[in-house]
């Protein structure tokens, strides 16, 4: 896995380690591409190229940045509709295919049940759909709103095993975290086999398990 930029001369991810911290002391470089970077995870265009055994991947399927660790949310839209969609292809598996036809069935007969005790004359599609159903019943990952590291490794695992992120991109995390706590997200990065970039802007206790790579004020690579 290679992540590149034009004007950054070292590749990120090259080294013999999994992780990588890019540290930015220039404010305006900082800026710059981290701003580069959020706008190609959002789909826009930009410098960085993303790659695998030399086959480019697109970032805005394959990586996720985290500008601000506390918003992490698991339950945002993006996450939800990949969460009913990998459900209802379980419901309609040869494990569950019976079960969910007479859960329907059910509902249809509680609708006939329910027109005749209205004064209506109603009807009812035979093709109801169970992502509506999921919808319906707020169906979301429960989440620890409390603990920030919790639920980052939460997030972390739904990105690699639901979204099927290859990166996370993480800006100045290391201003909300202590290292214990740095180390912990990147055990489970490596469990799950998704790579980890964090772009500070000031350079910290070294991290044992991720290449360094600094930008200093002048914009000189060290």
């Amino acid at each position: 896995m290679k992540l590149v930029h034009p004007e950054i001369t070292g590749q990120i991810f090259t080294g013999a380690k999994e992780h990588c911290e890019l540290i930015i002391e220039s404010p305006e470089l900082f800026m710059r591409y981290v701003n580069e970077l959020n706008n190609q995870v959002l789909g826009g265009e930009g410098g960085f190229v993303l790659s695998d055994n030399d086959k480019e991947l697109s970032i805005s399927k394959y990586a996720d940045i985290i500008i601000n660790p506390i918003e992490v949310n698991i339950n945002d839209r993006k996450i939800l509709s990949k969460l009913y969609i990998e459900l209802e292809e379980v419901s309609q598996s040869e494990k569950h295919y019976m079960q969910t036809q007479r859960v329907l069935q059910v509902l249809r007969s509680y609708f006939a049940d329910l027109e005749q005790s209205s004064s209506h004359i109603l009807s009812i599609t035979d093709d109801i759909d169970i992502v509506s159903i999921f919808k319906l019943l707020g169906i979301r990952f429960e989440e620890d709103t409390e603990d920030i590291v919790a639920r980052i490794i939460q997030y972390i695992k739904i990105a690699a095993g639901l979204l099927k992120k290859k990166v996370i991109v993480f800006v100045n995390i290391r201003s909300y975290i202590n290292d214990k706590q740095l180390e912990q997200l990147i055990e489970i990065a490596c469990y799950e086999e998704i790579k980890i970039l964090f772009i500070e802007n000031v350079q910290r206790k070294i991290i044992e398990q991720t290449d360094i790579l600094i930008i200093d004020c002048d914009g000189c690579e060290i």
